[in-house]
């Protein structure tokens, strides 16, 4: 990469970091959408009986098979851009990013909701050190959903990649290349480092304790 090229990624740095940015609140958004979703469904499931747990089971199965890219687009065409609060007669428009959240949290969603119910079961069974392995690879959900984030791009959100586009296309095809090896280098970097980090929290002597304590308190009293 000669000097010019990378001149010119820097200047063009704090419109693509901008860009990054939304792709971080979009997963952080789609996580939390689907982890609350996910927990009530595995609420459901270890709850309940017959029918309810059934179709909350269903829900979960359903949602994981369906592609995501699949999900934002339906979530972008089938949900309306607008609607009127009734009683008051005010218009509340409803922004491309958070219908891009939706279709992202179905694989949280289903995720959530098969992990815990796993979870829950190797707690009944004593089996705290594997019930806790639900945090480290729930972290792990994060960084999936980051990724896929990229897709939102298509459906208008302005993101890192749409952003790539936007320079792409003001400044000519001549810098195509390197602007999308600049994009990417922004996904495997943290990719990276979310690996690293849930590498050594899973081995952390704070996993350990946590254990150790569940563990202890689970066990009978004399």
């Amino acid at each position: 990469m000669n000097n010019e090229t990378l001149s010119f990624l820097l200047t063009w740095t704090p419109f693509l970091l901008q860009g990054f940015l939304w792709n971080v609140f979009i997963a952080v958004c789609a996580v939390g959408l689907g982890s609350l979703m996910g927990a009530g469904l595995a609420w459901l499931r270890v709850t309940r009986h017959g029918r309810t747990a059934a179709l909350a089971e269903r829900i979960s199965t359903f949602f994981r098979g369906v592609p995501t890219l699949a999900l934002i687009f339906y979530a972008v065409f089938v949900l309306p851009s607008e609607f009127v609060l009734p009683g008051s007669g005010a218009t509340v428009h409803i922004p491309q990013w958070i219908k891009a959240v939706i279709g992202l949290s179905a694989a949280p969603l289903s995720f959530t909701s098969e992990s815990l119910v796993v979870a829950h079961r190797a707690w009944r069974r004593g089996d705290i050190g594997a019930a806790l392995l639900f945090i480290p690879t729930w972290i792990n959900v994060f960084l999936i959903s980051f990724i896929a984030s990229s897709a939102s791009s298509l459906v208008g959100v302005s993101e890192l990649v749409s952003r790539c586009n936007t320079v792409i296309a003001a400044t000519g095809t001549s810098v195509m290349v390197p602007v999308y090896l600049y994009c990417s280098l922004y996904f495997v970097v943290t990719s990276l480092v979310f690996t690293a980090l849930i590498g050594k929290f899973k081995t952390s002597a704070f996993m350990a304790r946590i254990a150790q304590k569940l563990t202890d308190s689970a066990r009978p009293h004399p």
